[in-house]
């Protein structure tokens, strides 16, 4: 029994990975649907921003160490700037809701923290689980920007100053 076990996780984890690597998404493209909880666990669609508002999807590693803080309370501090450029900020973690309400209420966070327990949004865009990445989505629902080398305390601004720019 514990061989078919091993046997079929095996088979899950090439599957997903050659899934994922033929699937990657990268600038230009549209992003599928994807649905997810925030900290409250409410369901979040990505389909639902469409239209209205573009998105900044920030990936971190977990809710309430030193960088994932200094980044979230970065985008927080930020987030009236980023929804007059019209979008809204959007984090992302692999923790579980009530890590992600506990983190946000910790520092007084505006932003919504989406729980990514699966990694399953993060592998939508090629990310491995617990990295910290950056996807800017445009309000027709299109991949503006992906960011890979992202430095906590500088990366708020260099994403401000590149919103709309194509």
């Amino acid at each position: 029994m514990r061989i078919v076990s091993l046997a079929i996780a095996a088979f899950t984890v090439l599957a997903f990975n050659g899934f994922a690597e033929d699937k990657v998404l990268k600038v230009g493209d549209e992003v599928p649907d994807a649905t997810t909880t925030d900290e409250s666990g409410k369901e979040v669609k990505l389909s639902s921003f469409k239209g209205k508002t573009g998105i900044v999807l920030y990936f971190y590693p977990k809710a309430d160490t030193p960088g994932c803080t200094i980044e979230s309370c970065g985008f927080s501090k930020e987030n009236k700037a980023f929804l007059d450029k019209g979008y809204t900020v959007l984090g992302a973690s692999c923790d579980a809701p009530d890590a992600q309400l506990k983190f946000k209420k910790k520092f007084d966070m505006p932003i919504s923290l989406l729980s990514d327990p699966k990694a399953e949004l993060a592998a939508m865009f090629g990310f491995k689980p617990h990295e910290r990445k950056t996807v800017v989505i445009d309000k027709d629902g299109k991949i503006e920007h992906i960011y890979t080398k992202v430095v906590p305390g500088e990366h708020i601004a260099e994403v401000l100053k590149n919103l709309g720019a194509k």
